[in-house]
């Protein structure tokens, strides 16, 4: 009952509802402003592979609650929802309190769970990547999430540079060690170009492991052409295994609103071992109607360096904000 209440209470929001509450206390209200959105992805995977099932179900569904306490002051909660309906449970993708304008050099401070600000920002990532939603070292070199102190800013003096860093648990919110992360992205960005540097310094797991990371990462606009290229070098957080991803992706938006991309992905899941390597190449064609609403159709095609498996995959994703 649960799960079927809540996939009718996002198809109600996705169709009818459109709600985004906007409402400007009066008084000595406690919240001066409160919003209210969310976001919607209904996805159908399709797998080669004789093993994998064909599925259907909702890749996300997300209710983002943000609020002003004061001028500079605020607050965002998102949970997703969409796990209730395979028999998980509510999952918080962001959970955060935000002081603004510190100073001239720090405009922003969360405190809370947030996206790490580690490689090509992972808020960007609005398309299919890979074999799934996400690229292949997404959440395997670092965790894409987790809780600390994070501070970002212009960079002083220096015009059109900009740094985002955090001090981290390392492991989420269950600590598994006394050490915290330290993870960091300085950038170089103007209308054209975003090119940055990332790392990541930290203790992996109870043995408190040693772990550092390296990425380096350019988004290029062009008109409508996007070109991403991005390296990373890193630990992975569960095997201490040495990880290795390069990956650059192209893609257009024409003036009918179609998006064609293709997208080419190295990945490396251990340099130590030989002959473990995959190559994707990702061939998509996206529809755009209009700011809030996408469909995506991408074709993955996976090769592997030594014996071939018969695993690509058709991923088709709707995607809806409110």
């Amino acid at each position: 009952m649960k799960k079927k209440l809540i996939i009718l209470v996002f198809i109600l929001m996705m169709f009818s509802i459109s709600f985004a509450a906007d409402t400007q206390a009066e008084g000595d209200s406690f919240i001066k402003k409160l919003n209210v959105s969310g976001s919607l992805r209904l996805r159908y995977s399709a797998y080669e592979a004789a093993n994998q099932i064909d599925t259907m179900g909702i890749s996300r569904a997300r209710i983002k609650i943000t609020g002003d306490l004061a001028p500079d002051f605020s607050f965002l909660v998102q949970p997703d929802f969409a796990s209730l309906s395979t028999g998980g449970t509510v999952a918080f993708a962001d959970a955060y309190a935000e002081f603004k304008n510190i100073c001239s050099y720090v405009k922003s401070l969360k405190i809370g769970q947030f996206l790490l600000p580690f490689a090509y920002d992972l808020g960007k990532y609005k398309t299919i990547y890979g074999t799934g939603l996400n690229p292949s070292h997404y959440g395997v070199i670092t965790p894409a999430r987790d809780y600390g102190l994070r501070a970002s800013g212009p960079i002083p003096i220096l015009s059109n540079l900009f740094f985002d860093g955090a001090i981290l648990n390392g492991t989420g919110s269950t600590d598994t060690n006394k050490a915290k992360d330290i993870v960091g992205r300085v950038n170089f960005k103007n209308n054209i170009t975003d090119l940055g540097v990332s790392g990541y310094y930290g203790m992996a797991n109870a043995a408190q492991t040693e772990k550092k990371d390296l990425a380096i990462d350019l988004e290029m606009k062009a008109g409508k052409h996007l070109l991403v290229a991005e390296y990373l070098l890193g630990t992975n957080i569960a095997v201490t295994s040495k990880i290795k991803e390069e990956s650059m992706q192209w893609s257009y938006l024409a003036s009918n609103n179609y998006e064609p991309l293709f997208k080419l992905e190295l990945f490396d899941p251990n340099v130590n071992v030989a002959n473990d390597k995959v190559s994707t190449v990702t061939l998509g064609l996206n529809y755009v109607f209009d700011n809030n609403r996408k469909l995506l159709t991408n074709y993955n095609i996976r090769m592997e360096e030594s014996a071939q498996i018969n695993n690509n995959s058709l991923l088709i994703e709707l995607q809806t904000q409110i």
